[in-house]
C-alpha cells in the first residue's frame, strides 16, 4: 500500500512541476509581449529542464535570472529567425509550382529545426550570428536528433488536436522535456564541444 501511495505522490508532483514550469513558461513569454518574450522564455524552461531537484522558488529564480540575462540577445535571435521564415513562407504564397512549395516547406523545416538546436545549446558568451551558424549546421550533423525533435512536435500538434485543455497546461513544458532528452545524447554533447 505505501509502495502506491508513494507512487501516486511521486506522479502527483511530476504533473505539478510540469504545470508549474509551463505556467513560467507562459508568464514570461507574455513579460515579453509574446514575439520578444517567446525565445528568452523557451530557453529559460530548456535550462530549467535540465537541472535536477530544484524548488518552485529556486525554479522561479533560475527562470527570472536567464530571462533577464538572456533577454536581449535571446530576443533579438527570436526576431531574425522569425524574419527568415517570413521570408520563405512568403514564397508559399507568390510562388505557384508544386515542386517548389515543397522545397520552401523543407527550408521552413530547416528554419524551425536550428531555432530548436539554437535554444538547446545557447551560450551566452558567444556571438548571436555565430550560434546561429552552428544551430544550422548542427540540422545536418545530427539527423537522429532532428528525426526525434520532428516526432516530439508531430505528438504535440495530435495532443492539440485531441486534449487542446490538457496540452494548454502541459504541452510546453512536456514537449520541452523531450527535446532536452534528445539533445543530451553523447553525439549531441561531442558534437556542442567541437562547434560551440
Amino acid at each position: 500500500m505505501n509502495a502506491i501511495q508513494s507512487r501516486y505522490v511521486a506522479v502527483v508532483q511530476k504533473i505539478y512541476w510540469f504545470a508549474y514550469l509551463q505556467m513560467l513558461w507562459f508568464l514570461f513569454t507574455l513579460i515579453g509581449c509574446i514575439v520578444l518574450g517567446i525565445f528568452p522564455a523557451t530557453h529559460a524552461l530548456i535550462v530549467a529542464l535540465k537541472e535536477e531537484n530544484l524548488s518552485s522558488r529556486e525554479a522561479f529564480s533560475l527562470f527570472k535570472h536567464i530571462y533577464s540575462t538572456s533577454f536581449l540577445k535571446l530576443s533579438s535571435a527570436g526576431l531574425l529567425f522569425k524574419l527568415i521564415f517570413i521570408l520563405i513562407a512568403i514564397n508559399l504564397v507568390i510562388l505557384q509550382s508544386m515542386y517548389i512549395k515543397i522545397i520552401v516547406l523543407c527550408m521552413l523545416g530547416l528554419v524551425f529545426l536550428s531555432s530548436i538546436h539554437f535554444l538547446q545549446y545557447f551560450n551566452f558568451r558567444k556571438p548571436i550570428i555565430f550560434q546561429m551558424k552552428t544551430a544550422f549546421s548542427l540540422v545536418w550533423l545530427l539527423p537522429k536528433n532532428n528525426l526525434g525533435y520532428v516526432c516530439v512536435f508531430f505528438l504535440l500538434i495530435v495532443a492539440i488536436s485531441f486534449m487542446p485543455g490538457l496540452t494548454f497546461f502541459f504541452g510546453v513544458s512536456i514537449t520541452m522535456l523531450g527535446i532536452v532528452k534528445i539533445g543530451n545524447s553523447k553525439e549531441s554533447q561531442r558534437l556542442k564541444k567541437d562547434l560551440i
